[in-house]
């Protein structure tokens, strides 16, 4: 059955070039996922009741946990009822909200919450087991009881989009805040995260073949001169799949450089343990500046020749 209770409280986010979701908290204000909302200069929030309302402030963001509270000066919506902040058991059957190019434009839609998962320090995962529609991010998890468990993160990882919910105990430290930010605080920050290079042993590459290893080089090089501007000029996101697609093509083309496979998978399944496509970018440049590392000193230390990666001097941007 649909919980009806929830539906009261959906807010659709009318953005620049998009729509994104969220929903009203029980202090009036607005939650949704940090990336739904990443860079926007201005927001509309259209309200289940028929009310349009600007976005007039950012009350506070947990970038860790891909969050983000707005306020719009309203506090008589309808809120959602938040379950315990303890972790719900998985098995039970649970509601997301999804936009859709219809008439109506919304729909709710059944699933099963898989188990919790650790993703780093600080930050605890629920998995989501159905069909969760890939717009449904910044939308409420909601129980069968009609309780919300969380907020519904979609993520990318190595084998597509995964469903996630990021559990109501990291949200409710945010409800006491206010800090009434301008819409510039949804800004991302100009710095990446901490670099963390792989330094791989030369022995990695052993049983490569030269052509393999010249050809990797040139497609990571050609990748960080296409993705290094799509990152400065804001298009994250658009980095991150580029780098995510030409890791998987050499991954299915260089069967002639093992080494380089390993190190690629490895970097896929580290990117796609990051929930903020930030972290995921920077992931796959900093796998890729490894290999091209590891490829120049095997190719100087077995073959006593040098690599040139790309033309002129790179960017150290990502």
């Amino acid at each position: 059955m649909i919980p009806l209770d929830a539906a009261g409280a959906i807010v659709v986010l009318e953005l620049e070039r998009a729509y994104g979701l969220g929903f009203v908290a029980p202090n009036g204000r607005i939650v949704t996922n940090f990336h739904v909302v990443a860079n926007e200069k201005t927001i509309t929030a259209h309200l289940s009741d028929g009310r349009t309302l600007p976005v007039q402030a950012v009350c506070s963001v947990d970038l860790k946990r891909d969050l983000a509270v707005l306020d719009v000066g309203l506090l008589d919506a309808s809120p959602v009822r938040p379950a315990s902040v303890k972790l719900a058991a998985e098995g039970q059957t649970i509601y997301v909200f999804g936009l859709v190019a219809s008439e109506d434009r919304v729909r709710w839609v059944e699933a099963v919450l898989g188990p919790a998962q650790v993703v780093g320090p600080g930050l605890t995962v629920y998995t989501l087991q159905g069909s969760v529609p890939a717009d449904a991010s910044g939308g409420p998890l909601v129980g069968a009881d009609g309780t919300v468990l969380g907020v519904v993160t979609m993520a990318e990882s190595e084998d597509g989009l995964v469903a996630l919910g990021v559990p109501w105990k990291h949200v409710e430290p945010l409800m006491p805040l206010n800090q009434q930010l301008p819409l510039a605080a949804l800004h991302r920050p100009k710095r990446g995260p901490s670099r963390q290079v792989p330094q791989h042993p030369v022995s990695l590459l052993d049983g490569s073949n030269l052509a393999g290893l010249e050809a990797t080089t040139r497609a990571i090089a050609v990748a960080i001169q296409q993705g290094a501007p799509a990152y400065n000029d804001g298009d994250i996101e658009k980095c991150f799949r580029l780098y995510q697609q030409v890791a998987r093509q050499l991954i299915d083309s260089r069967t002639d450089c093992p080494g380089v496979q390993t190190a690629l998978r490895d970097g896929l399944k580290r990117a796609g343990g990051m929930m903020d496509v930030d972290h995921q970018a920077w992931a796959m440049r900093d796998t890729f500046d490894g290999l091209l590392t590891v490829i120049e000193k095997f190719m100087r230390a077995r073959l006593g020749i040098g690599v040139a990666t790309a033309p002129g001097k790179p960017t150290l941007l990502n």
